[in-house]
Protein backbone atom coordinates (compact mmCIF):
# COMPACT_ATOMS: atom_id res chain seq x y z
CA UNK A 1 0.00 0.00 0.00
CA UNK A 2 2.88 2.60 0.80
CA UNK A 3 4.66 1.57 -2.33
CA UNK A 4 1.43 2.28 -4.22
CA UNK A 5 1.26 5.65 -2.97
CA UNK A 6 4.80 6.04 -3.47
CA UNK A 7 4.08 5.52 -7.55
CA UNK A 8 1.22 7.85 -7.47
CA UNK A 9 2.75 10.81 -6.01
CA UNK A 10 5.93 10.47 -7.61
CA UNK A 11 7.29 12.62 -5.30
CA UNK A 12 9.74 11.79 -2.67
CA UNK A 13 9.79 14.50 -0.24
CA UNK A 14 5.79 14.84 0.01
CA UNK A 15 5.14 11.09 0.52
CA UNK A 16 7.17 10.63 3.68
CA UNK A 17 5.49 13.98 4.89
CA UNK A 18 2.53 12.20 4.17
CA UNK A 19 3.83 8.95 6.33
CA UNK A 20 5.12 11.20 8.83
CA UNK A 21 1.80 12.53 9.49
CA UNK A 22 0.10 9.63 9.37
CA UNK A 23 3.16 8.60 12.17
CA UNK A 24 2.19 11.76 14.18
CA UNK A 25 -1.74 10.88 14.40
CA UNK A 26 -1.17 7.05 15.05
CA UNK A 27 0.97 7.61 17.52
CA UNK A 28 -0.98 10.63 19.32
CA UNK A 29 -4.10 8.30 18.88
CA UNK A 30 -2.86 5.31 20.45
CA UNK A 31 -1.48 7.66 23.65
CA UNK A 32 -5.32 8.72 23.70
CA UNK A 33 -6.49 5.18 23.89
CA UNK A 34 -3.94 4.20 26.22
CA UNK A 35 -4.79 7.04 28.57
CA UNK A 36 -8.76 6.73 28.31
CA UNK A 37 -8.17 2.59 28.75
CA UNK A 38 -6.07 2.75 32.20
CA UNK A 39 -8.66 5.96 33.17
CA UNK A 40 -11.42 3.44 32.94
CA UNK A 41 -10.75 -0.29 32.76
CA UNK A 42 -7.17 0.08 34.69
CA UNK A 43 -8.42 1.78 37.61
CA UNK A 44 -11.18 -1.28 37.91
CA UNK A 45 -8.16 -3.60 37.27
CA UNK A 46 -6.24 -1.55 39.89
CA UNK A 47 -9.22 -1.02 42.71
CA UNK A 48 -9.07 -4.97 43.25
CA UNK A 49 -5.62 -5.53 44.20
CA UNK A 50 -4.65 -4.71 47.85
CA UNK A 51 -1.64 -2.73 47.24
CA UNK A 52 -1.95 1.09 47.34
CA UNK A 53 1.68 1.45 44.84
CA UNK A 54 -0.03 0.58 42.09
CA UNK A 55 -2.87 3.47 42.65
CA UNK A 56 0.19 5.80 43.39
CA UNK A 57 1.61 4.50 40.00
CA UNK A 58 -0.75 5.05 38.06
CA UNK A 59 -1.71 8.41 39.29
CA UNK A 60 2.08 9.60 38.46
CA UNK A 61 2.03 7.49 34.83
CA UNK A 62 -1.57 9.43 33.51
CA UNK A 63 -0.76 12.46 33.15
CA UNK A 64 2.64 12.05 31.01
CA UNK A 65 1.14 9.79 28.35
CA UNK A 66 0.03 12.46 26.45
CA UNK A 67 3.15 14.32 26.43
CA UNK A 68 5.65 11.05 25.78
CA UNK A 69 3.22 10.06 22.75
CA UNK A 70 3.47 13.55 21.49
CA UNK A 71 7.38 13.67 21.76
CA UNK A 72 7.63 10.24 20.25
CA UNK A 73 5.18 10.81 17.48
CA UNK A 74 7.44 14.03 17.21
CA UNK A 75 10.61 12.19 16.86
CA UNK A 76 9.64 9.04 14.73
CA UNK A 77 7.82 12.24 12.40
CA UNK A 78 11.40 14.03 11.84
CA UNK A 79 12.79 10.87 10.97
CA UNK A 80 10.40 10.09 8.24
CA UNK A 81 11.40 13.15 6.95
CA UNK A 82 14.87 12.61 7.09
CA UNK A 83 14.61 9.90 4.89
CA UNK A 84 13.75 11.93 2.09
CA UNK A 85 16.57 13.83 2.35
CA UNK A 86 19.56 12.87 0.53
CA UNK A 87 22.85 12.61 1.96
CA UNK A 88 24.31 15.33 -0.21
CA UNK A 89 21.72 17.89 0.94
CA UNK A 90 24.72 18.53 3.65
CA UNK A 91 22.52 21.82 5.44
CA UNK A 92 18.92 20.36 5.32
CA UNK A 93 20.38 17.24 6.40
CA UNK A 94 22.03 18.81 9.26
CA UNK A 95 19.17 20.94 10.54
CA UNK A 96 16.91 17.47 10.63
CA UNK A 97 19.65 15.87 12.35
CA UNK A 98 19.56 18.84 14.61
CA UNK A 99 15.75 18.45 15.26
CA UNK A 100 15.49 15.07 15.45
CA UNK A 101 18.66 15.34 18.15
CA UNK A 102 16.73 17.57 20.18
CA UNK A 103 13.33 15.80 20.31
CA UNK A 104 15.45 12.73 21.36
CA UNK A 105 16.97 14.94 24.09
CA UNK A 106 13.28 15.85 25.21
CA UNK A 107 12.59 12.36 24.88
CA UNK A 108 15.21 11.20 27.46
CA UNK A 109 14.38 14.39 29.95
CA UNK A 110 10.84 13.15 29.99
CA UNK A 111 11.63 9.54 30.72
CA UNK A 112 14.00 10.66 33.20
CA UNK A 113 11.94 12.76 35.45
CA UNK A 114 9.03 9.62 35.33
CA UNK A 115 11.66 7.28 36.09
CA UNK A 116 12.46 9.42 38.95
CA UNK A 117 9.14 9.56 40.00
CA UNK A 118 8.20 5.82 39.89
CA UNK A 119 11.21 4.84 41.77
CA UNK A 120 10.56 7.53 44.89
CA UNK A 121 7.15 6.50 45.36
CA UNK A 122 8.68 2.95 45.11
CA UNK A 123 11.19 3.40 47.43
CA UNK A 124 9.04 5.23 49.77
CA UNK A 125 5.89 2.38 49.51
CA UNK A 126 8.13 -0.62 50.44
CA UNK A 127 10.10 1.27 53.11
CA UNK A 128 6.98 2.09 54.55
CA UNK A 129 5.52 -1.07 54.52
CA UNK A 130 8.55 -2.83 56.04
CA UNK A 131 8.54 -0.35 59.07
CA UNK A 132 4.93 -1.61 59.17
CA UNK A 133 5.89 -4.90 59.17
CA UNK A 134 8.29 -4.75 62.16
CA UNK A 135 5.89 -2.39 63.85
CA UNK A 136 8.95 0.08 63.72
CA UNK A 137 8.56 3.74 62.71
CA UNK A 138 9.38 5.26 59.03
CA UNK A 139 12.70 6.16 58.97
CA UNK A 140 12.75 9.56 56.64
CA UNK A 141 16.60 9.71 56.36
CA UNK A 142 17.09 6.45 54.54
CA UNK A 143 13.91 7.42 52.49
CA UNK A 144 16.15 10.26 51.51
CA UNK A 145 19.47 8.26 50.87
CA UNK A 146 18.07 5.77 48.61
CA UNK A 147 16.34 8.45 46.12
CA UNK A 148 19.33 10.30 46.62
CA UNK A 149 21.61 7.39 45.50
CA UNK A 150 18.79 6.31 42.71
CA UNK A 151 18.06 9.65 40.96
CA UNK A 152 22.03 10.30 40.91
CA UNK A 153 22.10 6.52 39.33
CA UNK A 154 19.60 7.71 36.63
CA UNK A 155 20.34 11.18 35.79
CA UNK A 156 23.74 10.13 34.98
CA UNK A 157 22.62 6.96 32.38
CA UNK A 158 20.51 9.89 30.94
CA UNK A 159 23.29 12.24 30.76
CA UNK A 160 25.36 9.32 28.86
CA UNK A 161 22.52 8.80 26.44
CA UNK A 162 22.24 12.38 25.55
CA UNK A 163 25.59 13.27 24.98
CA UNK A 164 25.17 9.69 22.72
CA UNK A 165 22.96 11.53 20.72
CA UNK A 166 24.65 14.66 20.05
CA UNK A 167 27.79 12.10 18.89
CA UNK A 168 30.21 12.52 21.52
CA UNK A 169 32.62 9.77 22.33
CA UNK A 170 30.70 8.22 25.43
CA UNK A 171 33.56 5.65 26.63
CA UNK A 172 36.48 8.26 26.50
CA UNK A 173 34.42 9.78 29.29
CA UNK A 174 33.40 6.54 31.13
CA UNK A 175 37.23 5.93 31.29
CA UNK A 176 38.17 9.79 32.64
CA UNK A 177 35.28 9.13 34.92
CA UNK A 178 37.00 6.03 36.70
CA UNK A 179 40.01 7.61 37.13
CA UNK A 180 38.40 10.29 38.22
CA UNK A 181 36.39 8.86 41.03
CA UNK A 182 38.76 6.48 42.15
CA UNK A 183 41.38 10.02 42.69
CA UNK A 184 38.17 11.49 44.74
CA UNK A 185 37.97 8.12 46.69
CA UNK A 186 41.36 8.92 47.86
CA UNK A 187 40.70 12.32 48.79
CA UNK A 188 38.04 12.15 50.78
CA UNK A 189 38.08 8.50 52.29
CA UNK A 190 37.31 10.20 55.68
CA UNK A 191 33.98 11.09 54.20
CA UNK A 192 32.87 8.61 52.22
CA UNK A 193 33.94 5.96 55.12
CA UNK A 194 31.44 8.57 57.42
CA UNK A 195 28.62 8.31 54.28
CA UNK A 196 28.95 4.22 53.86
CA UNK A 197 28.48 4.23 58.22
CA UNK A 198 25.89 6.33 58.04
CA UNK A 199 23.97 4.27 55.14
CA UNK A 200 25.00 1.32 57.64
CA UNK A 201 22.96 2.62 60.21
CA UNK A 202 19.76 3.49 58.57
CA UNK A 203 19.91 -0.59 57.28
CA UNK A 204 21.05 -2.02 60.40
CA UNK A 205 18.68 0.33 62.66
CA UNK A 206 20.82 0.40 66.01
CA UNK A 207 19.17 3.30 67.06
CA UNK A 208 16.70 5.52 65.55
CA UNK A 209 15.59 9.26 65.78
CA UNK A 210 14.05 10.08 68.91
CA UNK A 211 15.97 7.44 70.95
CA UNK A 212 18.21 7.55 73.52
CA UNK A 213 21.54 6.35 73.97
CA UNK A 214 24.56 6.30 75.94
CA UNK A 215 28.22 6.86 74.52
CA UNK A 216 31.27 5.03 75.21
CA UNK A 217 32.36 8.40 76.84
CA UNK A 218 29.14 8.31 79.29
CA UNK A 219 27.40 11.16 77.52
CA UNK A 220 23.72 10.74 77.51
CA UNK A 221 21.01 12.00 75.28
CA UNK A 222 18.18 11.84 72.38
CA UNK A 223 19.26 11.12 68.95
CA UNK A 224 18.30 14.42 67.10
CA UNK A 225 19.02 13.21 63.38
CA UNK A 226 20.48 10.69 61.46
CA UNK A 227 22.82 12.12 58.40
CA UNK A 228 24.87 10.97 55.98
CA UNK A 229 28.33 12.49 57.94
CA UNK A 230 27.16 12.44 61.47
CA UNK A 231 24.71 12.02 63.87
CA UNK A 232 23.30 15.14 66.29
CA UNK A 233 22.55 13.69 69.57
CA UNK A 234 20.62 16.18 72.02
CA UNK A 235 21.56 15.97 75.90
CA UNK A 236 19.43 16.73 79.14
CA UNK A 237 21.64 20.62 78.80
CA UNK A 238 20.19 20.97 75.07
CA UNK A 239 23.62 20.95 73.97
CA UNK A 240 23.76 19.11 70.53
CA UNK A 241 26.41 16.35 70.37
CA UNK A 242 27.49 15.83 67.19
CA UNK A 243 29.02 12.06 66.51
CA UNK A 244 30.92 10.67 62.85
CA UNK A 245 28.92 7.76 61.89
CA UNK A 246 32.04 5.69 61.34
CA UNK A 247 32.93 6.00 65.31
CA UNK A 248 29.08 5.28 66.07
CA UNK A 249 29.79 2.03 63.90
CA UNK A 250 32.82 1.26 65.61
CA UNK A 251 31.84 2.06 69.26
CA UNK A 252 29.60 0.12 71.72
CA UNK A 253 26.23 2.85 72.31
CA UNK A 254 24.02 1.37 75.04
CA UNK A 255 20.18 2.20 73.80
CA UNK A 256 17.20 2.89 76.39
CA UNK A 257 14.79 2.43 74.10
CA UNK A 258 15.23 -0.80 71.93
CA UNK A 259 13.58 -2.95 71.51
CA UNK A 260 10.80 -0.62 74.19
CA UNK A 261 10.97 2.61 75.82
CA UNK A 262 10.56 1.00 79.20
CA UNK A 263 13.44 1.82 81.64
CA UNK A 264 14.31 0.73 84.96
CA UNK A 265 13.59 3.13 87.92
CA UNK A 266 15.70 2.48 91.11
CA UNK A 267 16.09 4.00 94.18
CA UNK A 268 18.17 3.53 96.81
CA UNK A 269 17.95 4.02 100.75
CA UNK A 270 20.27 3.12 103.67
CA UNK A 271 18.83 2.12 107.27
CA UNK A 272 19.73 1.90 110.55
CA UNK A 273 20.94 -1.40 112.04
CA UNK A 274 18.26 -2.78 114.26
CA UNK A 275 15.81 -1.61 111.75
CA UNK A 276 12.67 -4.13 110.87
CA UNK A 277 13.98 -4.31 107.08
CA UNK A 278 10.02 -5.82 106.24
CA UNK A 279 8.58 -3.41 107.23
CA UNK A 280 10.82 -0.40 105.53
CA UNK A 281 10.52 -2.94 102.33
CA UNK A 282 6.71 -2.71 102.86
CA UNK A 283 6.41 1.06 102.93
CA UNK A 284 8.71 1.50 99.82
CA UNK A 285 6.96 -0.64 98.04
CA UNK A 286 3.52 0.34 98.83
CA UNK A 287 4.77 3.82 97.88
CA UNK A 288 6.05 2.53 94.27
CA UNK A 289 2.91 1.01 93.63
CA UNK A 290 0.60 4.24 94.24
CA UNK A 291 2.91 5.89 91.44
CA UNK A 292 1.52 6.65 88.58
CA UNK A 293 4.62 6.40 86.57
CA UNK A 294 5.05 3.02 87.45
CA UNK A 295 3.93 0.06 85.90
CA UNK A 296 2.26 -2.35 87.80
CA UNK A 297 3.29 -5.80 85.99
CA UNK A 298 5.95 -6.25 86.56
CA UNK A 299 5.62 -4.22 89.74
CA UNK A 300 7.95 -2.64 91.84
CA UNK A 301 10.31 -4.60 94.36
CA UNK A 302 12.85 -4.38 97.26
CA UNK A 303 15.91 -6.00 98.12
CA UNK A 304 18.74 -5.73 100.51
CA UNK A 305 21.72 -5.22 98.71
CA UNK A 306 23.94 -4.50 101.01
CA UNK A 307 25.04 -4.09 104.95
CA UNK A 308 27.88 -1.13 104.85
CA UNK A 309 29.77 0.21 107.80
CA UNK A 310 26.64 2.39 109.05
CA UNK A 311 23.65 1.43 107.51
CA UNK A 312 21.51 -1.15 106.35
CA UNK A 313 20.86 -0.72 102.15
CA UNK A 314 17.51 -1.19 100.57
CA UNK A 315 17.09 -1.26 96.68
CA UNK A 316 13.75 -0.05 95.47
CA UNK A 317 13.52 -1.68 91.40
CA UNK A 318 10.65 -0.74 89.38
CA UNK A 319 9.83 0.06 86.01
CA UNK A 320 8.37 2.84 83.97
CA UNK A 321 6.86 3.38 80.65
CA UNK A 322 9.22 5.88 78.99
CA UNK A 323 12.49 6.38 79.39
CA UNK A 324 11.42 10.28 79.94
CA UNK A 325 9.72 10.01 83.48
CA UNK A 326 12.51 8.03 84.73
CA UNK A 327 14.30 11.02 86.42
CA UNK A 328 11.42 12.45 87.78
CA UNK A 329 9.89 9.41 89.05
CA UNK A 330 12.76 8.92 90.76
CA UNK A 331 13.18 12.14 92.48
CA UNK A 332 9.75 12.01 93.63
CA UNK A 333 9.79 8.40 94.95
CA UNK A 334 13.13 9.59 97.44
CA UNK A 335 10.86 12.28 98.74
CA UNK A 336 8.23 10.25 99.31
CA UNK A 337 10.36 7.61 101.48
CA UNK A 338 11.99 10.68 103.30
CA UNK A 339 8.78 11.83 104.44
CA UNK A 340 7.28 7.72 105.29
CA UNK A 341 10.37 6.96 107.33
CA UNK A 342 10.35 10.42 109.58
CA UNK A 343 6.66 9.77 109.78
CA UNK A 344 7.15 5.90 110.63
CA UNK A 345 10.50 6.50 113.03
CA UNK A 346 12.54 4.66 110.92
CA UNK A 347 16.13 6.31 110.77
CA UNK A 348 17.85 7.32 107.85
CA UNK A 349 21.52 6.99 109.55
CA UNK A 350 24.74 9.16 109.86
CA UNK A 351 28.45 7.72 108.46
CA UNK A 352 29.72 6.62 112.18
CA UNK A 353 33.00 5.44 113.13
CA UNK A 354 34.38 3.72 115.65
CA UNK A 355 38.13 4.83 117.08
CA UNK A 356 39.93 3.27 119.52
CA UNK A 357 43.05 4.99 121.22
CA UNK A 358 45.76 2.89 122.46
CA UNK A 359 48.27 4.35 124.69
CA UNK A 360 51.54 3.72 124.39
CA UNK A 361 53.87 2.27 127.22
CA UNK A 362 55.55 4.60 129.45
Amino acid sequence: MLEQLRQSLGHQLLYHIIVSVFIFAGLIALGWIVKRFLETAGRKIIARTQSTLDDVLLEIVLPRIKWLSIVAASYLAIDEIGKSISASELNAHRIIGYISATVSVLFIVAITFLAIQLLNASIKYFVEAQAKKTSSRVNDALIILINRLVNSLIVFIALIMVLGTFGFNVSSLLVFLGGGSVAIALAAQDTLSNMIAGFTIMIDRPFRVGDRIKLPSGELGDVYEIGLRSTKILDSDNNMIINPNAELLKTKITNYSYPENHMRVTVEVGVAYGTDLDRAKKIIVDLARQHPNLLKDPGPEAFTTALGDSAVTILLVGRTDDFRKRFRTETELREQIYRAFNKGNIEIPFPQRVVRVINAPS
